[in-house]
């Protein structure tokens, strides 16, 4: 009986012995079924615009296995340098997907999966470029917020792999949408990451935007996908999504379907902060009424000088070409910190301002009216009126204040 056994085992051992072989890497395409997988926004800042990864699954063997693009290590050398300079590189990663799908639900993000019609050829075609971009030599990259990230990544494997098909049925506009006003509805929960962001901002997130250009944010790309249809083999199309799942809901708040108004809530912080810096300038303002406008003057001199230091570094030292160009700058402009002693001198002392204080004050309140009158200029795309409407009558106010004392001489 022993001979038997033994001989019974070697045919067992053989029979497995492909099946202990199978995987995603030497599975045949009619075995391979891709899946997208979308995460939800999370609670850290890093986490507000949402993840997405390709799911590839070796239906023969069960093994599934994550690509996903949004690797990067705080440990790297000079990280938050490379990070403020715009030269962050990121990383693709492969990692068993039960695991990495339970970890978002344990986060408290949303998880929704669909299955997508590739052919046997296109899966292959997918897979083998997933390989390849995963070796050590070829996974890292550039990132950029809107034209190269995690998400953009999936969709470029996906429209390569499927022909560009893609890509050629997404270049409608996508109307209303830029990536300024995607930025702002993923970051209102967060004000005033929101309001950073958006300040910091040029003229360029304010292009309109095509479907394939808004597919930059995951759930965005999720939508996209719905629209597109393939060949289905018999002559006719399918759509690229057969099945969908939300396999969690997630417990971190969803994000509005539109960016939050700010005009008119800055506009009124604006003008009561003017209005407060006049109350201490007035002839016969008290003491705590020359304490609290010059205060006033004072921290807008420094934040908004702080600020158009910021934009400026943006536009000249980094690779953030998003903030190029800031028409902000207009209204702060760097020079409003060579003001910040003027002021509290001048408020809170009674000392007569220089004159090239004043002659400085005028020109940025001349600049500050002159970026609201640019906003009729047919070539001027960026959405910024609403921290025109903020800071002119702040630049308006400084002037007068640095000029009365020295008209009334």
């Amino acid at each position: 009986m022993k001979p038997l056994r033994r001989l019974l085992m070697l045919v067992l051992l053989l029979a497995l012995a492909p099946l202990a072989r199978a995987g995603i890497s030497s599975a045949s395409g009619r075995d391979l079924q891709v899946e997208l997988v979308t995460y939800g926004p999370g609670r850290v800042y890093w986490e507000r615009f949402g993840h997405v990864a390709i799911i590839l699954r070796d239906t023969r063997s069960g093994e599934a296995i994550s690509f996903n693009y949004g690797v990067f290590d705080f440990d790297t050398h000079d990280f938050f340098l490379k990070f403020i300079r715009g030269h962050m590189l990121y990383s693709m990663d492969a990692e068993y997907a039960g695991p990495e799908v339970t970890s978002y639900i344990d986060a408290g993000r949303a998880v929704r999966i669909e299955k997508l019609a590739f052919t046997p050829a296109q899966a292959s075609a997918l897979r083998d470029f997933l390989l390849w971009n995963d070796l050590p030599q070829h996974r890292q990259y550039r990132y950029d917020y809107f034209d190269d990230n995690c998400a953009t990544r999936v969709r470029d494997a996906l429209n390569r792999a499927l022909g560009g098909a893609i890509q050629a049925q997404t270049q409608q506009p996508a109307t209303g949408r830029t990536f300024r006003s995607q930025s702002e509805r993923m970051l209102a929960h967060d004000l005033p990451l929101m309001l950073l962001v958006d300040l910091g901002l040029g003229p360029r997130a304010d292009r309109p935007l095509t479907l394939w250009q808004d597919s930059f944010l995951p759930v965005t790309l999720s939508d996209l996908l719905q629209r597109v249809r393939v060949p289905d083999g018999h002559g006719g199309t399918q759509p690229l999504v057969t099945s969908s799942r939300l396999i969690y809901a997630g417990d971190v708040s969803a994000p509005p379907p539109a960016p939050p108004a700010l005009r008119w809530p800055l506009l009124g912080i604006g003008a009561a902060w003017a209005a407060l810096l006049l109350w201490g300038a007035r002839a016969r303002a008290g003491a705590v009424a020359r304490w609290a406008g010059a205060s006033a003057a004072g921290l807008y001199a420094l934040l908004g000088g702080m600020a158009g230091v910021l934009m400026l570094a943006l536009w000249t030292l980094t690779a953030h070409r998003a903030a190029w160009a800031n028409a902000n700058l207009l209204q702060f402009d760097p020079a409003l910190l060579l003001l910040l002693w003027p002021l509290l001198r001048g408020i809170g002392t009674r000392r007569a301002p220089r004159r090239w204080t004043c002659y400085l004050a005028l020109l940025l309140a001349a600049l500050s009216v002159l970026g609201l009158l640019t906003r009729l200029a047919p070539w001027m795309v960026q959405a910024n009126l609403h921290w025109i409407l903020f800071a002119l009558p702040l630049n308006l106010a400084v002037a007068w204040t640095l000029w009365r004392p020295r008209a009334a001489r």
